[in-house]
């Protein structure tokens, strides 16, 4: 197939030869280097289909004369045949002119923005980042600095470690690598201490420890205020006579399990508006142009829920057009005001409980039990009570050191 494109540009004929000596005829061709293909017997060993170019074409006479042969023009093909049929359309050549300076223009421009391996960041944050760089769909290539854009979102996002941007036809591709290893915000405070003390980060009752390093200042059972110290990471060493010779501090380090409360209280009111869909549903259909939406949908004055589906326009994977066609989708329908019942509000809030326990088990809190009142009024409905959970809530603190002063020896 791509050998075909250089005898189509240059133009190609198909003839019918009717020759007594046909083998002299093609031994002519080849000795005068004269290329044939799709060459076809038809009907008699003296008939016969062949294609060349238009410039062997009118090499053939004196080889017609000398083999006493006829040569028949079947077909034309190529761009000269194309150009003499259609030369008095000259607006439609200056329509395809007009569009490969147009393609062109397209072509310096970035019209898609596609980002690749952020998780904890969502695109619009990151796009949004971009836009103090005045980065933005529709910018030109040349204004574009990807060292800077990757310098930037290094700057603006610290948990992206790695940044990669390239241009690829009219995208820019962004390549980011997110810190895997995250940690609270009070361990990265303390990542540069030699050692710390674990504290309790809200009020609750032991339930259990194992120290691994450090000095336990707790047991099992013991209540806990917030900021009281759990696990010290101040050791005292002693000397002969059991005093305090000297302090060594490490980084305390336990499994400790806390049981605490957490306050629940949720409220709603009993009257509350329904959507009746009427099913009336109807599809409309717009052209997006740069920033410029072509609808054929006209403005109605009924509520009805509205979803957007936009399908962009690539020539290439990496070659995007300024063009997206959109289809709209519309759904009317009417407001009532209903007011639940009371078996509905209590099914209503019994979901909402369930909804907190379940993000409770999700943060690793594991709920040991609850005691939720729901009360429904005439106007609203409310739930009220607490929860009892065990989870290991400790936090890092620096620890204070302590300067031992030496015995003084006292003369008898």
């Amino acid at each position: 197939m791509i050998e075909r494109i250089p005898q189509y540009i240059k133009g190609y004929v198909k003839i019918k030869l009717i020759s007594p000596m046909p083998e002299r005829f093609l031994s002519l061709c080849v000795h005068n280097r004269i290329p044939v293909w799709n060459l076809i017997s038809r009907q008699s060993a003296y008939e016969f289909e062949m294609e060349l170019s238009v410039r062997d074409f009118f090499r053939l006479n004196n080889f017609r004369r000398k083999t006493h042969s006829k040569i028949i023009l079947l077909e034309k093909h190529g761009l000269p045949f194309f150009f003499q049929r259609n030369q008095k359309r000259k607006a439609f050549f200056l329509g395809i002119v007009l569009f490969i300076l147009l393609l062109y223009g397209v072509s310096l421009h970035i019209w898609e923005i596609q980002l690749q391996g952020n998780h904890q960041y969502s695109d619009e944050t990151i796009r949004e980042s971009l836009l103090s760089l005045n980065i933005s769909d529709g910018i030109l290539k040349k204004k574009i600095d990807c060292s800077q854009i990757a310098a930037h979102i290094r700057q603006q996002f610290p948990d992206i470690v790695w940044v990669a941007a390239r241009i690829d036809g009219t995208c820019l591709v962004i390549q980011v690598k997110e810190n895997e290893d995250s940690y609270r915000e009070s361990s990265k405070e303390n990542n540069h201490l030699d050692s710390w003390d674990l504290t309790a980060q809200k009020d609750g009752v032991v339930r259990s420890i194992v120290t691994r390093a450090g000095t336990p200042l707790v047991q099992a059972g013991q209540i806990c205020k917030k900021g009281d110290i759990l696990v010290t990471g101040q050791i005292e060493i002693l000397n002969n006579d059991a005093q305090v010779q000297r302090y060594e501090y490490v980084k305390a380090d336990a499994d400790i399990m806390m049981e605490t409360t957490y306050a629940y209280y949720h409220e709603f009111p009993l009257k509350h508006q329904v959507k009746h869909y009427t099913g009336e549903e109807k599809n409309y259909y717009a052209i997006r142009v740069l920033e410029r939406n072509f609808s054929f949908r006209s403005p109605s004055e009924k509520s009805e829920d509205i979803y957007h589906f936009s399908y962009p326009l690539y020539l290439t994977e990496s070659f995007r057009l300024p063009v997206s066609f959109e289809k709209i989708q519309t759904f009317p329908y009417t407001l009532t005001e209903e007011i639940y019942t009371k078996e509905e509000a209590i099914t209503i809030e019994e979901e909402q409980i369930r909804i907190f326990l379940e993000n409770l088990v999700k943060n690793n809190v594991q709920v040991l039990g609850q005691n939720i009142q729901i009360t429904v009024t005439q106007t609203t409905c409310m739930a009220k009570g607490t929860v009892t959970a065990c989870e290991p809530c400790i936090v890092k603190t620096a620890v204070t050191k302590e300067q031992i002063q030496p015995p003084e020896n006292n003369l008898q």
